[in-house]
Order: C-alpha cells, then structure tokens, then sequence
C-alpha cells in the first residue's frame, strides 16, 4: 500500500509531467508579432524592461507602462541569454514548475485546514484541473500570479497558526506573507488593497498588546515590496505608478463594454466631458453612469455573471462555443440527434472537461466553504479573497480570466468538501 509521502510525489510527479507535455508540445515563437493574444506583447515589452537588445525596427516605450513590471521581468531575463523561441520554452517549463509547485501550495493549504489527506484532494484536484495545466502553456501573468499568492496565504496562514500556539504574533510569517502578496501585487496590480482585508481579520483572530506589531509586519512589507516599482518610476521617468495604471480605463470598459481598443477610444470621445481634468476614462464612466445607472448596474452585474459562468481557457480550442450550441439545442431543437451533433462539434471532449471542472469548483467549492464553517479562522482569508475578485470587477471589467484566481481557491474548497465526504478518515481540524 502506498505510502502518504509516495501519493504526495506521484501526484507531484504526473502534474509536472502533464504540465510539461502541454507546454511543449506548443507551436514555437518565431517572433514577437502575430503571436495570438497578449504574449507578444509581454515578450517584447519584458525584454525592453530588462535592458535587452531589441529586434531591428521594433520600439517600445517602457516608460509609459501601465501593468506592473513582475511578469515582464520573469519572460524577460531569459531572453537576455537565449533566441527568442528558445527562451518562451525556457518560459514555459519555468512555469510548469511554477504550477506543479501552486498544486503543491495548495496541498499546504488544505492540510492545514483539514490534514494530510485532505491536502492529497486538493493536491489532485489542481495537479489534474485542466483550466491549470493549459494556463501554464500560455505566456501570460497568471501563472507566476497564482504561485505567488499561493505562497503567500501558505505563509500567513502557517503566521496564524505560529502566532494561536505562541500567544503571540509571528512577525517574521507575517513579514514573508506581507512580502509575498507585495510580489504578487507587482504582478497583478488588482491585488493592492487586499491585504488592508488580511489587517482586519488578523484583529478578527488575535487581539493582543502587540497586534499593532503584526500589523506593521505584514503592511510594511507589503507597501515596501511594491514602493520599489514606484520608487523606480519616480527616479527615471519622474512618474508616480502604484503598483499598476489602467484602472480608470477598466472601469470604462465595464461601463460601457468592449467591442475593441478603437471602438472604446471612439466612444470615450463622445463620453468624456470636453473640459475633463485627471482621469479621462473616469470621466467618461461617471457620465455613463448618471446618464442610466439602472443600465449600468444591468451591464455590470450581467458581465460579471457571464464571466463566471464561462470557463477560462475555452477559447484555446477552435470552432463554435460550447455553450452556444447547447444554448441552441435547448431553445431550437432539444432532440436526441441534436445531442450528437453537439458531441460532434470541435474539441467537444477538452471543452467538456473545462466546463465540468469549472462547475465542480464553483459547485463544491461553495459547499467546501460551508462545510469548513467551523475553520473560520483559517478559511476567512481564502473565502475573503474570492468576495474581494466578484467585488472588485463588478467595477472593473470582468473577464473568465480575470476571476481565474479565485477559481484556484474554489478548487480547494472543492476537493475539502470530497475529502470530508467520501473518506472516513478525513477529519476537520479543531
């Protein structure tokens, strides 16, 4: 029989694997444009950041950045040493590493709110998900972004649990946390004001003569990790950036949705007042707003629904959407040969295995959550992050991609709740 630590690096092992296979097998990057979505831009803009030689005849304005520079500076130092179809490989094994490393975070995670084999749920749960193993093959922010966070609520919660056994608080956890979500922050800037949420429910927790000593801890190193981004924006372009720019310009595109970067340009034209001063894009959306917030709140609640109800990483498989031809089937046809022709259709079996993980996690994972009631202490921060990603893009435009992040916690929560249900020995902690 095997053996707890045997399950624990096979599943390990067969992410990696699986991660590597996908990754891999990917079309090289030959050059930067026509690379398909947002890669190109992030390879090109990473080496420019970096100081690297760029091709001939390509410019880049880096002192005009709008995200934060960590991903930029993650796929840009391997281009500092290697061709450019060689260094998105390099990239991508990076970051099967990187998402077999969160699986195993997310074991940390689980373990802690419910034992070892719990964790082991939760380990396979995200080491099989294949929304996770397809976005380690993609040359966007979210791997790095999820590994982070990871990390960092593994390092606070791990603070919590120090600081219940000692009476006291682990500066120290609590300081590597506020460093990790600072990091995580530099490469999502959507993160910043999450951790003045982790300030609360750290009073929630422990309330002693030294909380304010834990306080400091974790927003000192939090604002110190991001400041460098400001710090060097104000030094070499005299620029003030706080973590990231372009929030004024989700919030427009929430508002009046997204047809393109032109047709939104085109728009903003007609909706900014003419003596508009600061943000132009929130100009724009304040005036959209007044003019009909019934409306607006239909587009914003709507998109943010729909966004949630769309797994992420479907459109990485061709032909019509699953969902518009189920949509059709049950308005149009509903009969048996109408489900054969949706079973027919392109990438129907990877679709399908993208909607039901999808589902499930929404699905279990809100039960996960309920069934860990008791563990409030621990769960509250991860249950706390999934209200702060819904509330935070019912302003900011909302995408499956955007919400990703918290469907990495529905997933734990998930497999908590099959690790409570279908084995015996799974126990809650106290």
């Amino acid at each position: 029989m095997m053996t707890h630590r045997r399950w624990l690096l096979l599943l390990l092992a067969l992410g990696l694997i699986l991660r590597l296979a996908y990754g891999l097998s990917q079309p090289p990057f030959t050059a930067y444009t026509g690379t398909g979505g947002d890669s190109g831009w992030y390879l090109l803009n990473g080496l420019a950041l970096v100081g690297g030689r760029l091709p001939e005849g390509m410019q880049v304005d880096i002192s005009t950045l709008q995200p934060p520079p960590g991903y930029l500076i993650f796929v840009g130092i391997p281009q500092l040493f290697l061709p450019l179809t060689d260094a998105v490989r390099a990239i991508l094994v990076l970051q099967a590493l990187l998402s077999t490393a969160t699986c195993y975070l997310a074991y940390l995670i689980a373990e802690k709110v419910a034992g070892e084999r719990a964790g082991l749920f939760a380990l396979a749960v995200l080491a099989f998900s294949p929304a996770f193993i397809l976005e380690s093959g993609q040359v966007v922010t979210e791997t790095l972004y999820l590994f982070l966070l990871a990390a960092a609520f593994v390092v606070y919660l791990s603070a919590i649990e120090r600081t219940a056994a000692m009476s006291r608080p682990d500066l120290a956890r609590l300081a590597g946390a506020g460093a990790l979500f600072g990091l995580a922050t530099l490469t999502r800037a959507v993160l910043l004001l999450f951790p003045l949420g982790l300030m609360i429910h750290f009073v929630l927790v422990h309330r002693s003569s030294r909380t304010i000593h834990a306080l400091l801890a974790l927003g000192l190193s939090f604002a110190l990790v991001v400041s460098t981004w400001t710090i060097y924006n104000l030094a070499r372009w005299d620029r003030f950036v706080l973590a990231g720019e372009g929030f004024g310009g989700l919030i427009y595109a929430g508002t009046v949705g997204w047809e393109g970067p032109n047709e939104l340009d085109a728009q903003l034209e007609q909706d900014a007042s003419p003596d508009a001063e600061g943000d132009i894009y929130l100009d724009a959306a304040a005036n959209v707003i007044r003019r009909d917030l019934p409306a607006y709140l239909r587009r914003r609640l709507g998109e943010l629904v729909g966004a949630y109800l769309q797994p992420h990483n479907t459109p990485l498989f061709p032909g019509e959407s699953l969902r518009v031809l189920a949509q059709d089937w049950w308005t149009q046809d509903r009969s048996l040969g109408g489900v054969g022709r949706i079973i027919q259709g392109d990438a129907f079996w990877p679709k399908l295995m993208l909607y039901v993980a999808h589902f499930g996690a929404l699905l279990f994972g809100t039960l996960g959550m309920w069934t860990t009631r008791r563990q409030w202490r621990l769960t509250l921060p991860l249950i706390g992050f999934v209200a702060y990603v819904t509330l935070i893009h019912l302003a900011l435009y909302a995408l499956p991609r955007y919400l990703f992040p918290a469907l990495m916690i529905g997933h734990i929560f998930a497999a908590l709740w099959f690790a409570s249900r279908f084995h015996g020995k799974t126990r809650l902690k106290s």
